[in-house]
Order: C-alpha cells, then structure tokens, then sequence
C-alpha cells in the first residue's frame, strides 16, 4: 500500500466534508494504514473503518482511547480531534 501525503488527504475542502464522528466506549487505532475504531461485542471485536480524507471532525467520548499512530494519520488528513465526556 502505497503512502499518501498530507496533500493528498485535504484534496477534499473541510466545507465540502460530510462526516463528523462521535465515538465512546472504543479503540481509535491503525490497521493496515488506515484509521479504525474497534468496538467489543461479547468475545470479537468488531472493526470500523474511518474515512479520514472526507471527515470533519471526530470527538472522543468517555472510555475511549486513540494511539499515537492515529493522531498523526487524523493530523495528516486535517481532521480536527475533540475529547469530551462526562463529569460536569
């Protein structure tokens, strides 16, 4: 798989992107170079893939936890991360 550069990723304008994700109770990683979130059901994990290149902004809930690896591919893309939760 080939390496995208950060200009490719921002070739679509924030004001066009469609996708704002609000994720708790999850694993933000990467896998195969692309940027999941990994959800437990029972005994598998279910994985999700985050199209990066056509997202706004993803906010971080309560029991969730993101890698370093996924903040520099988030960074890359232009996407705006937020962390909010609970506790007033």
């Amino acid at each position: 798989m080939e390496d995208l550069s950060p200009s490719d990723l921002k070739s679509v304008l924030h004001s066009k992107r469609a996708n704002i994700y609000y994720l708790q109770h999850c694993r933000v990683l990467v896998k195969g170079g692309r940027v999941e979130y990994v959800t437990d059901e029972g005994k598998a994990s279910l994985y999700w893939n985050i199209p990066i290149a056509n997202t706004t902004c993803m906010l971080l809930g309560t029991g969730t936890s993101i890698t370093q690896a996924a903040m520099r591919e988030l960074a890359k893309a232009g996407v705006l991360v937020g962390f909010c939760g609970g506790g007033g």
